[in-house]
């Protein structure tokens, strides 16, 4: 008993410590999460690490290239020459058989080899200093994307607890107002009808509230996913779905020039468009000679026994040239230069396509951005009056001088004019969230 009493006294505060702390996120500090965790990142982050690991391999065709080898031979049937007949190391009618060399056989080389002059290694660099900007690239739009995902997530989060708060003080309204109409009733100034308006309108809310708490809670998780959190981590958003005026409204000039100037997606295919020129390049090049510098040294020795305290060594040293001219290989070069220059010109004619794609979608959602600055402005006149004329309505119940109906009219409208409003608020923070991704501005 007392071990289970003591089992039971440990259990609690280890449990306790067990369960991860609630992170409590801004939309600055969502950004910075998902910078760090999310695995499109750290996948784009590896390309430009491989990347620049492919440079150096690159430049080390610069380098002299030096190795180093040993070699042991052992002859089972030793090489031979023919000697002919009637020579002075064979005087007889038939050739002479003589054997060369010894038993064993040792030899040991240094070697060294520079490129000169070689083209194709010129251009390799140039191609692996090409993918490296375009691994940097596709970086900063992986980057671009990630915190613009996240901002949309976190506008959502935004505005389903809005929305759920809205509902929850709908529902305490028309609670308050249940019982409000039931004192009345009993007072004798509304009748039961009244009673049962009041009561079909609070149970009419009930399920609509529920339905908000599980948007919030789904859109939670969503955020998670978008910053790279695990599932069983709990978070805390705050932050308000509040409009900030003035706005400057950028024009179609303003906003098409900065597009062409920044947008992460153009910048990729004009590094592809730089890439593949190297690539065209880079075939061309296997028309032109090459021409390298090499350096041999040679310690070697033979003999048919292992003294080697006796053994005499013999040394060869030699350098030169060497130059490699392409005459004739079947017209593969000329294929190959041909394949890349469809390469090149695929890639142009997608650039172009999706730059007049994005001008598109980037007026697009300028124009949505418009659209949702003037919704703010008429809804919020709306809710004002929707809130004055919610108090009217009360007053005039009490009085004794509307009914329920009227009451519940007005908190319908009230509490519509509030939603749109909270939705005109979002349309615009997201729109302007695309914009700005769109523009690479995050």
């Amino acid at each position: 008993m007392k071990k289970l009493i003591l089992f039971m006294a440990i259990i609690p505060p280890l449990l306790f410590s067990q369960q991860k702390e609630k992170i409590v996120l801004d939309l600055n500090r969502a950004i910075e999460f998902a910078l760090e965790r999310n695995s499109e990142i750290k996948v784009a982050q590896l390309e430009v690490d491989k990347s620049k690991q492919q440079l150096r391999e690159a430049l080390s065709g610069l380098y002299p290239k030096i190795d180093l080898s040993a070699q042991y031979q052992r002859y089972i049937k030793k090489p031979v020459i023919f000697l002919p007949p009637g020579t002075p190391f064979n005087p007889g009618n038939r050739p002479g058989i003589l054997e060369i060399g010894s038993d064993n056989s040792y030899n040991g080389t240094a070697s060294l080899s520079i490129p000169l002059f070689s083209w194709t290694l010129y251009e390799s660099i140039g191609i692996a200093t090409s993918s490296l900007d375009l691994a940097n690239e596709s970086y900063k739009n992986t980057k671009n994307q990630i915190i613009g995902n996240v901002q949309k997530s976190f506008l959502t989060v935004l505005l389903s607890r809005e929305m759920k708060n809205l509902m929850e003080l709908s529902l305490k309204n028309a609670e308050d107002n249940f019982e409000n109409v039931k004192r009345l009733n009993k007072a004798g100034t509304l009748s039961d009808y009244d009673v049962l308006r009041a009561e079909v309108q609070v149970e009419n809310l009930k399920p609509v509230v529920l339905q908000m708490e599980n948007n919030y809670k789904l859109s939670l998780e969503a955020l998670k996913v978008a910053i790279g959190l695990e599932a069983e981590e709990e978070i805390e958003v705050v932050g308000e779905l509040n409009f900030e005026e003035p706005y400057k409204i950028p024009s179609e000039d303003e906003v098409i020039n900065e597009l062409l100037k920044t947008n992460p997606q153009l910048a990729i295919l004009e590094n592809q468009v730089k890439l593949y020129e190297k690539m065209l390049s880079l075939e061309k090049s296997s028309y032109l000679p090459t021409l390298a510098g090499f350096g041999s040294y040679q310690y070697q020795t033979q003999a048919n026994d292992f003294k080697f305290s006796e053994y005499r060594w013999v040394k060869t040293f030699v350098v030169g040239f060497q130059i490699q001219l392409p005459v004739f290989n079947g017209f593969k070069t000329q294929a190959r230069v041909s394949q890349a220059e469809i390469s090149l010109n695929q890639v142009k004619e997608q650039k172009k396509n999706l730059t007049e794609a994005i001008k598109t979608q980037a007026l697009s959602i300028l124009y949505r951005v418009q659209q949702a600055l003037k919704r703010i402005e008429g809804q919020n006149k709306t809710v004002k009056q929707a809130e004055e004329g919610y108090n009217i309505a009360k007053r005039r119940l009490e009085n004794g001088l509307a009914t329920q109906l009227e009451v519940n009219d007005a908190e319908l409208a009230l509490r519509q004019a509030r939603i749109n409003r909270l939705q005109a608020i979002y349309d615009f923070k997201v729109a302007e969230a695309e914009l700005n991704t769109i523009l690479g501005k995050n």
